[in-house]
């Protein structure tokens, strides 16, 4: 279970000009020292994207558009509203499902980050449940793929060999 102590950083927060027709990545920190991200949009500002695609002629004419990441979509993009969703994505535990792992923090992110002092759990480890979920995909994937990348893949993982 995702813990609620978090941390969030919006990209590009400073320069939302319309709240109503914006996007931004979110990256959300735990304790545990995992990095979360998902992007948040605002349905006028998806219109405005098809829009674009529609004149410009890509993606089979606005037919689809892709993102890099997860996407969430809400009625406006603020601080507060952002919060509200992560708080309630890990109150009813739909938090993995909608942001994507983005990996441990790294020493230089604490060097320019603003995360309080303390935040940070060092005898924290990731939830093992979602460690579980992976690694049952990746069973699955590697059950259809090809003996050799299997071979190499668990001797990259666990040092062994057959």
């Amino acid at each position: 279970m995702i813990v609620k102590k978090r941390h969030i950083r919006i990209d590009a927060e400073n320069w939302i000009h319309d709240p109503e027709q914006a996007h931004v990545d979110v990256v959300v920190t735990f304790p545990d020292a995992t990095r979360w991200i998902s992007n948040f949009y605002t349905i006028p500002c998806i219109e405005s994207i098809r829009k674009d695609y529609l004149t410009s002629g890509a993606c089979l004419d606005g037919a689809y558009w892709c993102a890099s990441t997860p996407v969430i979509i809400v009625d406006i993009i603020n601080r507060e509203r952002i919060e509200q969703v992560v708080d309630d994505l890990i109150e009813k535990e739909g938090f993995p499902y909608v942001f994507e792992y983005f990996g441990p923090v790294e020493v230089r992110d604490l060097e320019s980050s603003d995360y309080p002092p303390g935040f940070f759990d060092n005898g924290a480890r990731m939830d093992p449940w979602y460690i579980s979920w992976h690694a049952v995909r990746l069973k699955q994937m590697l059950d259809q793929a090809d003996v050799d990348v299997r071979e190499r893949l668990k001797e990259q993982l666990f040092g062994e060999s057959s």
